[in-house]
């Protein structure tokens, strides 16, 4: 009885099949050989953040979220977040704390600042408050931060405040900051009432920011204010929210002038 040899196309077919199987069994924590195999796989992003949301492997999830601190993509943010504020291990929260240090995005200030105080873990709180250090040297070197924004009127959503954040980043984005140690903006929702008037609806927004040092030095403050109005059928569905982002908008432009002021008379 004569034997087949497998043709080139079966060859080819088995030979892409076990290319396939070695890092997906890397990926679920099989042993394949050196560490080192491993963590170049995980440097490709999709894996390292899949393995970093999904794996059994503490130490998978862990590698992962240690091999995206390294890439320094900013991509990873929200993934690193998410398992900082929700995995089970308490190493995996720290890496993945000390990895948001390594990306330096200025999303991740506020999700470290609260898990630096509400982690049950002391090595989570440490590692999150190293990033923070971390994320503030950079930043402090060439930028101007912007902190989460406040609500002084307890009736902004949690969406406004976030609109609010977007639109100053987006109006101190040509800032030259000319001081070393460098600056940060706070600011809040200070009012915020929609009224009826005849046929109309009116909405008024005020903002405030305050500009200062990373010493926690004030520096100045500015406020901006702004009514948008619009005939009552006009304003269906989510129209009552589109008009308090666009007064939130303009307030911000207002406010944002005396901090433009500022930074032309002071000049890099």
């Amino acid at each position: 009885m004569a034997l087949l040899t497998p043709g080139p196309a079966i060859r080819r077919l088995v030979f892409g099949l076990v290319a396939v199987a070695v890092p997906l069994l890397a990926v679920l924590g099989w042993q394949t050989g050196a560490d080192a195999r491993s963590r170049t796989r995980l440097r490709d992003f999709d894996l390292a953040t899949s393995s970093l949301a999904s794996e059994r492997s503490e130490k998978v999830r862990v590698q992962a979220a240690l091999v995206l601190g390294r890439a320094g993509d900013a991509r990873a943010t929200p993934f690193l977040i998410r398992a900082m504020e929700e995995d089970d291990s308490p190493t995996v929260r720290a890496m993945a704390a000390q990895a948001l240090g390594d990306v330096g995005d200025e999303r991740a200030r506020v999700p470290l600042e609260a898990v630096g105080v509400d982690d049950p873990s002391t090595m989570v709180r440490r590692h999150a408050a190293a990033a923070l250090a971390t994320l503030n040297n950079r930043l402090s070197a060439d930028s101007i931060a912007i902190n989460a924004m406040g609500d002084k009127t307890h009736r902004a959503s949690t969406a406004l405040r976030e609109r609010m954040r977007e639109f100053v980043a987006s109006e101190v984005k040509g800032f030259k900051n000319h001081r070393p140690g460098g600056y940060r903006i706070d600011g809040s929702i200070k009012s915020l009432t929609v009224s009826s008037r005849a046929d109309t609806i009116e909405v008024e927004c005020g903002v405030e920011l305050v500009l200062s040092t990373w010493g926690n030095a004030i520096v100045m403050m500015s406020t901006g204010e702004a009514i948008v109005q619009r005939q009552r059928r006009q304003v269906r569905g989510t129209g009552q929210t589109a008009m308090e982002v666009e007064a939130l908008e303009h307030a911000v432009r207002g406010a944002s002038q005396e901090l433009r002021a500022h930074f032309a008379a002071h000049g890099p």
